[in-house]
């Protein structure tokens, strides 16, 4: 593996650090790879990241006909094609849907722990049916713009607001459509239940996306004894919004040893 400080690219993913414990990060909808670096950089330290780009997403072809099955076992197959053998699977908002359902359906090595952070919920995303047709305007840059507008609570900064309306932007049309018209859509609740994988949820009290009573009646009933931490002052892309603040939860939580499950 290259020095600390170099990313490396693989044919789906980017790896930055190269520390002992080993996060794979599962991007949100209007994401990619790259919407984790800031969060990366203070993790690589004692972390090895790597960075998926679902398909669809980033510079990673799309899938046919997309599914959060495909999109699960596409996620599976990057861990196997890594070798990875013991590793923390964290998924933001869509990610962590996809995260739950890949978890449950890993037929090698299993996450040790699974974080989830604003996570679409496992049942339906509640969206409202005005917000979902202005969405599906895409690409189209002054939607984008809205869109992230009304998801962050915090400011971005320039760098990290003009890339989040460029990964937006780039998504393919047909992905972009089935996840507003299909896979948000998608009820896994039943399948993922009984998933034996320790989970932690990270939200913010003030998303103004996924909201903290989804978390609570959507999210918690459907996982065995999730530990939860809720932020506040803080809008959905936690990501960019507060990689400091994010990566001290996150360093908590794989120093931890896990004997909840």
């Amino acid at each position: 593996m290259k020095t600390k400080s170099e990313v490396q690219f693989g044919r789906n993913y980017e790896i930055i650090g190269n520390g002992k414990k080993t996060i794979v990060f599962i991007h949100y909808f209007g994401g990619d790879a790259g919407s984790w670096h800031w969060l990366a950089k203070r993790l690589k330290k004692n972390h090895t990241c790597i960075l998926l780009n679902l398909p669809g997403f980033g510079e990673t072809r799309p899938l046919p006909r997309p599914s959060i099955f495909e999109f699960s076992k596409f996620i599976n197959s990057c861990i196997d094609e890594l070798g990875l053998k013991e590793y923390i699977l964290c998924g933001h908002s869509m990610g962590g849907k996809l995260a739950l359902y890949a978890a449950k359906i890993m037929e090698g090595v299993k996450p040790i722990k699974i974080i989830l952070i604003a996570p679409s919920p496992p049942t339906v995303e509640n969206m409202a049916e005005q917000e979902r047709v202005r969405m599906l305007k895409h690409p189209n840059a002054e939607e984008a713009m809205k869109t992230v507008k009304g998801a962050i609570q915090r400011k971005l900064g320039k760098k990290k607001f003009t890339y989040a309306i460029e990964s937006q932007i780039r998504i393919d049309e047909n992905t972009w459509d089935w996840w507003l018209n299909e896979g948000m859509q998608n009820n896994i609740a039943e399948r993922i239940k009984d998933l034996e994988v320790s989970t932690h949820i990270i939200f913010s009290k003030n998303d103004p996306v996924i909201a903290q009573d989804a978390i609570y009646s959507e999210v918690l009933p459907y996982l065995k004894k999730p530990a939860v931490i809720a932020l506040g002052k803080i809008g959905h892309l936690i990501p960019m919004e507060a990689p400091r603040k994010l990566a001290k939860q996150i360093k908590r939580i794989t120093k931890k040893r896990d004997s909840r499950l």
